[in-house]
């Protein structure tokens, strides 16, 4: 049997008050910024400028593209065509991706009905269309 002399054990001193408060302090730093980087797309949805962009989606937009108005004029119609396809009427990123999928030619019943969008309207337009549609269906 060895007889190691026992070494004394080291203890690590308590961390400093202000050293402390400055981690509480960047702990309340990172988890403001997740909330911020996660409600960046919500509250990038503009229905003003998505009413805009339906009422007079050639101007807004400055390409020969057709109104969204000229064949939706009806909300009622607008919000059962909705529904009828699958998604939430009153969600935003519901109508998002439907719109998307009518755009892209994916969305069974709209299959070319919308390929004069594409290339035209943006992912922000897209957005802020399905912005105003989802507001418009809770009004």
């Amino acid at each position: 049997m060895s007889t190691a002399s026992a070494r004394p054990r080291r203890t690590r001193p308590a961390a400093a008050p202000w050293r402390r408060r400055t981690l509480e302090s960047a702990a309340a730093w990172a988890g403001a910024a997740v909330l911020l980087l996660t409600a960046g797309p919500a509250a990038a949805q503009d229905a003003e400028r998505g009413a805009r962009l339906f009422n007079a989606t050639r101007s807004e937009t400055g390409r020969p593209v057709g109104n969204c108005v000229a064949c939706h004029a009806s909300r009622e119609a607008l919000t059962e065509m909705i529904r009828n396809r699958g998604s939430q009427p009153a969600a935003a990123g519901s109508v998002e991706r439907l719109l998307q999928r009518a755009i892209d030619g994916a969305q069974p019943g709209a299959l070319g009905a919308k390929a004069q969008y594409r290339g035209v309207l943006t992912p922000v337009d897209v957005r802020d269309l399905a912005a105003y549609l989802a507001r418009s269906a809770r009004s």
